[in-house]
């Protein structure tokens, strides 16, 4: 299995903050949910509350598609400002919950048929504040065709135009099978991440979130793949697999968790919220407790000062990040007045020495909880 390093940044990121109607078509570039956005802790939690405010989500599903909703159960039982109520074919009206109507629908009650399409246009119709529609695949794509596929797109785009008010949200097929039928999906997963970049969609890569696992001993993603006529076919991996958990939808917790957190940067993205190591995020519906400026100088040599404005007094930390996301020091831990701060750091890691010339990013958690994230350079 091949190992790469760690990164915080990825592919999951939007530009259209609330409260600005939400449509897929929007997206540019798009926004590509996978195994690089499962790090929740990097979404402040100001965006949480305002996904639980403002999205509600139809969602259809089979076994497989409750992975996602028991990851979501089990992030809140670990931590109840993450909290969410899925309904059984009815949305629920929960305040400050993520809200989520989980039907079950197979292909021909979503989407492959007249019936289907038309079902899907009532949800909408007698629910007009859903704004995020979901739908997932089983194992369908293990034999699918790429006509068939290429009427999942079509009949997708037919919803978008009709329901502009609504994010459609597309989905890669699960990665158990192998042989044949894994190759087969795999095929059938690159036509949907090609359609989806090419026409700046929304896309949930379950696969990825399927054959993706991170090793807590090597601090490394580790992928799961096998060799098929030549070709190096993504597999569910051996450490998200557990037949006895009877909740889980064909894996396990560990793998129902990773993708609930994805679900979370999904809702994210589609609010707005940037990956935090790209630059400053766009205000949400409750904003921020701080504003985080720009070091100066930067480019620096030796020290450089941050600046921060506190709305209140609380704990503040700020934290020294280098371009792998490695934590190399942190510059404050401490309660702190309300007003205008600077402080100061001289380019050195916890242990006091000097860091070598590159980009680094400085983190600032605030009284509420919340994030802030800006980039600067190291440079003699």
């Amino acid at each position: 299995m091949r190992k790469v390093m760690a990164l915080f940044v990825g592919t999951c990121f939007a530009l259209t903050p609330f409260p600005k109607a939400l449509h897929a078509m929007d997206f540019t570039p798009p926004i590509v949910i996978d195994h690089r956005c499962t790090d929740i802790t990097q979404i402040p939690l100001a965006w949480i509350q305002s996904i639980q405010n403002n999205i509600k989500v139809q969602y259809g599903h089979q076994s497989h598609g409750v992975q996602l909703t028991t990851g979501l159960d089990m992030i809140e039982f670990g931590n109840s400002a993450y909290a969410d109520t899925v309904g059984g074919s009815t949305l629920p009206a929960v305040p400050g919950s993520l809200c989520i109507d989980g039907s079950w629908a197979l292909p021909d009650q979503y989407w492959s048929t007249a019936a289907g399409m038309n079902s899907t246009r009532n949800i909408f119709r007698g629910h007009p504040n859903i704004n995020v529609s979901i739908f997932c695949w089983c194992s369908e794509l293990n034999s699918a065709s790429e006509s068939y596929v290429q009427a999942y797109l079509d009949s997708m785009s037919k919803l978008e135009s009709e329901f502009p008010g609504v994010t459609f949200v597309y989905m890669t097929g699960n990665a158990v099978a192998t042989g044949a039928e894994g190759y087969n999906r795999h095929l059938r997963n690159e036509q949907i991440r090609q359609y989806c970049a090419a026409n700046n969609k929304v896309l949930y890569d379950f696969a990825d979130l399927d054959s993706w696992w991170f090793n807590p001993l090597t601090h490394a993603w580790e992928r799961a793949a096998y060799l098929y006529s030549g070709t190096l076919v993504p597999m569910q991996h051996a450490q998200l697999v557990n037949p006895q958990c009877d909740i889980c939808g064909h894996a396990n917790r560990e793998s129902c968790i990773q993708k609930g957190k994805a679900v979370w940067w999904l809702l994210a993205s589609i609010a707005g919220h940037r990956q935090v190591l790209t630059g400053v995020d766009p205000t949400p519906n409750a904003g921020p407790s701080f504003e985080l400026q720009q070091n100066f100088p930067n480019p620096f040599d030796g020290g450089t000062s941050i600046g921060f404005v506190l709305h209140g007094a609380g704990r503040v930390e700020l934290q020294i990040f280098d371009v792998s996301g490695q934590l190399v020091t942190t510059v404050c831990n401490r309660h702190m007045d309300r007003g205008a701060h600077s402080l100061s750091w001289n380019g050195l890691d916890t242990h006091g020495r000097a860091l070598p010339d590159g980009i680094y990013f400085y983190r600032l958690k605030g009284p509420d909880g919340s994030f802030a994230t800006r980039k600067m350079i190291k440079l003699r």
